[in-house]
């Protein structure tokens, strides 16, 4: 099967999952009879104020994940902030209209400007995924403890209850995660050579996959070996999940009635599931964002289903539609486009498994894999692809 046909029957499961949605929906008696006036007032006296506010936000976002890359990069090269923000606009927008084919491009992107392997780009954006994550569950977990969950049925009571005393383990779970994180740097090698004893009665190209796999993790948790640039890595994620928390409540504030009375909480409850909704949209569309903040809205927090639709689509358009607008500015500038971009990632991709480049034993010095003798060696091949950027 090709990628070509890999790409289309993904979109067409995606597509049919969201119409699944949507059918059932519409036959359910309480949303058959949707106000649609309700919803379209609800969008046309929002409060520009507080969506100028949300935009902000949305920007501000990208611009703290271009300073988080830097740290992350600071072992082994001292990055372009301006590069870097570059990326973080071209790479979100490209998801936003191709889907998660667009993840590649960030990385691709910052190997082509900065001249480092695309490797360990890939393992920056493996690290950033675990930061990320950390901190979106940690949000949950701060949401599940504060935000006024209203549940109906006889065990709500109990329900909420259980909630509450989840989100504490949440938070130390996530606490002992971090840990995990920093035992990896400090111990791959030994590590490694344990798994490999235990995982024995796997076939060698699975052990071999994953030896690699791990070695790309533990490379770019190489931050941690300098507590300066893990202290700056850890302040300004919990800063861009601040931001993207604030935008949502912004969002609330703008629209006002029973979402304007919501606290900062809710949104970081709406946000989390919001995002595990990005696993199934269609692009340029969503879909799937959309359905599940829907859903925190109107089924855990009591909002009217109307404004909980209007605060959906109004999250998702300020997300989307400002790294939209700044993308095709920089990329006018740069002489660049969408298209390429994806092309640029393809051939950094195809170029990384030419030579091998899958992920190696984390070096103490924290120089990445392929570092300037192991580079020298094809930077003639790749100057030509660099003027394209």
């Amino acid at each position: 099967m090709t990628k070509g046909t890999r790409r289309w029957l993904g979109l067409g499961v995606t597509a049919a999952l969201l119409a699944l949605v949507v059918y059932n929906l519409r036959r359910s008696p309480e949303w058959r009879d949707f106000d649609w006036h309700m919803l379209w007032e609800s969008l046309l006296h929002a409060r520009r104020g507080y969506l100028a506010a949300a935009v902000a936000a949305t920007l501000a976002s990208y611009l703290l994940r271009a300073y988080r890359w830097r740290y992350f990069m600071d072992p082994f090269k001292k990055a372009s902030v301006r590069v870097l923000f570059a990326a973080q606009i071209f790479g979100f927008g490209s998801i936003y209209l191709i889907g998660r084919l667009g993840e590649f491009v960030r990385p691709a992107y910052i190997a082509r400007k900065e001249d480092v392997p695309v490797t360990s780009m890939l393992s920056v954006l493996a690290l950033e995924r675990v930061y990320d994550t950390v901190f979106m569950v940690l949000m949950l977990a701060l949401a599940l403890a504060y935000a006024p969950i209203h549940l109906t049925g006889h065990h709500s009571r109990l329900i909420v209850h259980h909630l509450h005393q989840g989100s504490q383990y949440i938070m130390l779970a996530m606490g002992l995660a971090v840990i995990l994180m920093i035992v990896i740097r400090m111990r791959a090698d030994q590590l490694v050579g344990l798994f490999s004893h235990r995982l024995g009665f796997l076939p060698e190209r699975v052990r071999r996959t994953l030896k690699s796999g791990f070695y790309s993790f533990a490379e770019g948790l190489d931050v941690i070996r300098n507590w300066k640039d893990l202290g700056a890595s850890l302040l300004t994620s919990a800063a861009v999940w601040l931001v993207n928390v604030s935008m949502a409540w912004f969002v609330f504030r703008a629209l006002g009635g029973p979402l304007g009375q919501l606290p900062w909480t809710a949104g970081a409850l709406v946000l989390f599931c919001a995002a595990l909704g990005l696993f199934v949209q269609i692009p340029g569309l969503g879909g799937g964002y959309q359905a599940l903040a829907i859903g925190a809205l109107h089924y855990t927090l009591g909002v009217p289903r109307e404004i909980a639709t209007g605060a959906a689509f109004l999250m998702w358009i300020v997300t989307m539609v400002p790294c939209l607008a700044v993308g095709v500015v920089l990329l006018i500038v740069e002489g660049l486009s969408f298209k390429k971009l994806t092309t640029i990632a393809i051939e950094e991709k195809q170029h990384a498994g030419r030579h091998g480049q899958t992920g190696g034993p984390p070096s103490g010095s924290g120089a990445p894999p392929g570092g300037p003798g192991g580079r020298a060696a094809d930077n003639g091949q790749r100057s030509a692809m660099q003027k394209k950027v």
